[in-house]
């Protein structure tokens, strides 16, 4: 499609005018930085007001640039929530496959360090109000919604599938439903704490290790006890 441009006398005066602040591409730092910036505006503003409250117009403000800039990478405001979503995982993803020593632990240990890291993420109160978000929006937009869980909490649960997966026998886990063992662990891990922080009701001293601990032993005395079944 072919593109023309007009110049109208009235847009000559503005370019004209001194002292006028243009909205455009951000100089500082490489591509990949100003999009990283990007991003990270609009996942703020999805976490602060939600899916059908933030517009492209109210992204692009806040992150200094123009309208049309966040049109040439992303061709509608789903696709750029989806790609926000997917840094911030990324992200996380990054900090699970780098806990120091992870395959030198014990099954225990390492599903401890892994549970305390992912947990502290998704207690965090921006966290907790985007999840509020997604379960508000999710009756309204559904396709949305199916494709956040396939860019976000099922890539985390491929992680931990994969590494029950090299944990193996030799630590009593079956070989086979490691998915199914995985999604079970998370929601054991998260499902409570989080839903008592939802409702404002998450006591003032609430032990997270102890939390995890907890669900840790659980998890492997059930999948142990499975397979010797």
């Amino acid at each position: 499609m072919k593109r023309f441009i007009f110049i109208f006398p009235e847009q000559t005066m503005i370019a004209k005018t001194p002292n006028k602040t243009k909205v455009g591409r951000p100089k500082a730092g490489t591509e990949t930085e100003r999009n990283d910036s990007l991003l990270d505006h609009a996942l703020a503003l999805f976490m602060r007001e939600g899916y059908a409250n933030t517009s492209i117009a109210k992204v692009a403000a806040a992150a200094g640039v123009s309208t049309r800039t966040i049109y040439e990478r992303y061709k509608n405001k789903a696709e750029l929530m989806l790609a926000s979503v997917e840094r911030l995982v990324e992200s996380d993803i990054s900090q699970l496959q780098s806990i120091e020593n992870l395959a030198q632990m014990s099954c225990r240990d390492g599903l401890i360090a892994l549970g305390e890291n992912m947990l502290a993420k998704v207690m965090q109160p921006d966290m907790i109000s985007f999840y509020r978000m997604g379960v508000a929006e999710a009756l309204h937009f559904p396709e949305l919604s199916e494709r956040m869980e396939t860019t976000g909490p099922k890539r985390i649960q491929n992680v931990i599938a994969d590494y029950l997966r090299r944990q193996g026998a030799a630590n009593g886990l079956p070989a086979h439903d490691v998915e199914r063992a995985a999604a079970l662990f998370l929601e054991m891990l998260f499902a409570e704490p989080r839903n008592k922080a939802l409702f404002g009701c998450l006591e003032a001293d609430w032990d997270a290790r102890a939390h995890v601990l907890f669900v840790v032993q659980v998890f492997l005395d059930g999948v142990t006890a499975r397979r010797l079944s």
